[in-house]
């Protein structure tokens, strides 16, 4: 297996693990948490997009498209955390 699909199942894997990990903490002790944690995963997502080349990065679409889509789904989850009554 060429070192590039190596790469990218195994960033697929640490972010399916991440977000399961942030959905368990959801369920278990405050949903607010698990949507927290999700908007900065997503957040965090975005940052990465920016900084790791496009050769080695996780990517369908263009970088701009990509950053876009994860700071307002970041950002949108970050707001209703923080502001809707979820516990």
């Amino acid at each position: 297996m060429p070192d590039r699909y190596r790469t990218s199942a195994t960033v697929a894997i640490a972010v399916l693990v991440g977000v399961i990990i942030i959905l368990v903490i959801a369920l278990t002790t405050s949903m607010r948490a698990g949507v927290v944690g999700l908007a900065v995963f997503a957040l965090a997502g975005a940052a990465a997009r920016v900084v790791v080349p496009a050769s080695a990065a996780f990517a369908v679409r263009r970088r701009t498209v990509d950053v876009s889509v994860l700071l307002v789904f970041g950002l949108a989850l970050a707001y209703l955390g923080l502001t809707t009554a979820l516990d």
